[in-house]
């Protein structure tokens, strides 16, 4: 059987907070990271061929435009990681305090040592946290999700968390990996992360199942069409998406109402 067409299709549905497939879910994303967080930003390089740093671009553009509205604010990186999206905002804003929250501990070591190194002298925490749990209300003006939010079980959980967390008039930014939508880029996608990418995994002896994780996440991952209807049905306004690289990567912004 083709694995790629015996994937289930996108979906939209929450299986709920409790469900088997959200602790399974879980699990596996803290184990996939154990062995692989000490050189997860060398071999994503490698993989996405350096792009992400280039999509990253047109988040940081949302974080500016949100800056030129205030001289300082909170910002909340949602399943950070090792602080890609962090630091990346860290650098270029000092008026803006990141907390930032992740399932895997061994990701967060790996972010906790750039901070040592290179932020000693900013306001920047970490804590092991779940998107899909309560993290605050009205608390932050920027809350980001990169590279994470296909990966949630509960996507609608996590949106109405967000949205709970964020102050009136604060913006949430998704970005991550899709599937193109249109052949032939489409075909020629799939073609890389089925037989492409797990030879490069192999190389870099990433953990075994991560070339089929990715593939699999991409594809289950909601249209953007689809999760911008999830940002509005969580209360969102004036929300858009851009798709980038012909489909590969995607940016999803949604504003909380400022009457809020």
């Amino acid at each position: 059987m083709d694995p790629v067409k015996s994937l289930p299709e996108t979906y939209t549905q929450d299986p709920g907070l409790d469900s088997e497939a959200a602790k399974k879910r879980k699990k596996y994303m803290v184990d996939l990271f154990v062995r692989q967080a000490e050189h997860y930003d060398f071999h994503d390089d490698v993989y996405g061929f350096y792009a992400h740093h280039l999509w990253v671009r047109s988040l940081l553009k949302v974080v500016k435009d949100q800056m030129r509205r205030t001289e300082y604010a909170q910002m909340l990186d949602l399943a950070c990681g090792t602080g890609f999206v962090t630091y990346k905002v860290a650098s270029r804003h000092r008026n803006i305090d990141v907390d930032g929250f992740d399932l895997s501990p061994h990701m967060l070591e790996v972010a906790k040592g750039r901070k040592e190194r290179d932020f000693k002298d900013r306001n920047i925490n970490f804590w092991v946290g779940d998107s899909e749990e309560s993290f605050g209300e009205n608390k932050y003006d920027i809350v980001t999700v990169s590279f994470a939010w296909r990966n949630f079980v509960n996507k609608n959980l996590a949106t109405a968390n967000v949205f709970k967390s964020l102050k009136p008039g604060g913006v949430f930014i998704i970005q991550d990996l899709t599937k193109p939508e249109h052949q032939p880029m489409q075909g020629l996608y799939l073609f890389y992360m089925k037989y492409i990418l797990p030879l490069m995994t192999r190389i870099l002896g990433t953990e075994k199942s991560a070339d089929q994780w990715l593939l699999k996440s991409v594809k289950m991952m909601p249209k953007n069409i689809e999760i911008k209807e999830i940002l509005e049905k969580a209360g969102f306004e004036n929300t858009y998406y851009k798709s980038m690289s012909l489909g590969i990567a995607c940016l999803v912004v949604g504003y909380k109402p400022k009457n809020e």
